[in-house]
């Protein structure tokens, strides 16, 4: 794989308006790339745009709903043609459905997939295309430890963030001898505010609040943003973040079938 260039190069991170994605566009305008902060909301993406340039990198922000593929290869296009071309893409924008299977509505199905994979998928496409093409370039996928830890009240969001697994090992092995990179990162509890990204349903309906106090005790998001800076650098494949994660990852996927269910019905709200 040809080296990616970070000092100097052009990063584009979606979902950029908070938590991990602002994290993440932070580290990387204050390493010395230029930024492009991308979000569903124009004044997360240039209030995050305004705090990378405050710490003395360059950022730009745009917006963009990445469930809309079209929007996404707009985006794309209209970056390399004003910015010039992207050396990495961090496709973390991302929502939950938090409770029982059956709860869910096709609907809520439909919004979780058309943006924790279909707009990776769209991402990987427009971004990771120009960069086959020129042969360097690296792609990182925000997935989850709930890709690989199975929840009973998760279901739906657990399998999008498995296929987000699934994909980025198939592009890395894909895209190897072509010159780009391919990480998927899978963090555990971060400090961000997924939860009221989360629709709440069935027996978990109205415990956001819950949801949001626990997750005032994960991780900073700042750890998940070095480990994503590490896997360009080094051209990781899949990289947890957190000993939750990591514990999960290294052990629990291979624990016997009894340990992995009671895992996966243990209910922490």
């Amino acid at each position: 794989m040809s080296r990616v260039k970070l000092d100097g190069g052009r990063v584009v991170v979606t979902g950029a308006g908070s938590g991990i994605g602002a994290a993440t566009a932070l580290r990387f305008a204050t390493t010395g790339s230029n930024v492009v902060a991308v979000d569903i909301d124009p004044d997360s993406a240039h209030a995050t745009a305004d705090a990378c340039n405050a710490a003395g990198g360059i950022a730009e922000a745009r917006t963009c709903d990445v469930a809309d593929a079209g929007a996404v290869e707009a985006l794309a296009g209209e970056i390399e043609a004003s910015l010039g071309p992207v050396d990495v893409i961090v496709n973390n924008a991302g929502v939950g459905v938090a409770g029982p299977f059956l709860d869910n509505s096709l609907e809520d199905w439909e919004w979780l997939r058309s943006i924790n994979l279909d707009g990776v998928v769209s991402g990987c496409r427009a971004f990771g295309g120009p960069m086959v093409e020129r042969g360097r370039g690296h792609v990182i996928n925000i997935a989850s430890g709930a890709g690989y830890i199975a929840n009973r009240n998760m279901a739906a969001y657990c399998a999008t963030k498995s296929a987000v697994i699934m994909l980025s090992q198939c592009l890395r092995a894909d895209w190897a001898s072509r010159g780009v990179g391919v990480s998927v990162i899978c963090p555990g509890v971060i400090k961000t505010p997924i939860a009221t990204r989360t629709r709440m349903v069935g027996s978990m309906e109205g415990k956001q609040e819950a949801a949001m106090r626990a997750f005032r005790f994960g991780h900073s998001p700042e750890l998940v943003a070095k480990a994503i800076e590490r896997a360009v650098e080094k051209n990781h494949e899949v990289v947890p973040v957190g000993i939750e994660s990591a514990l999960a990852y290294r052990l629990l996927r291979f624990a016997p079938s009894p340990l992995q269910g009671m895992v996966a019905r243990a209910q922490p709200l």
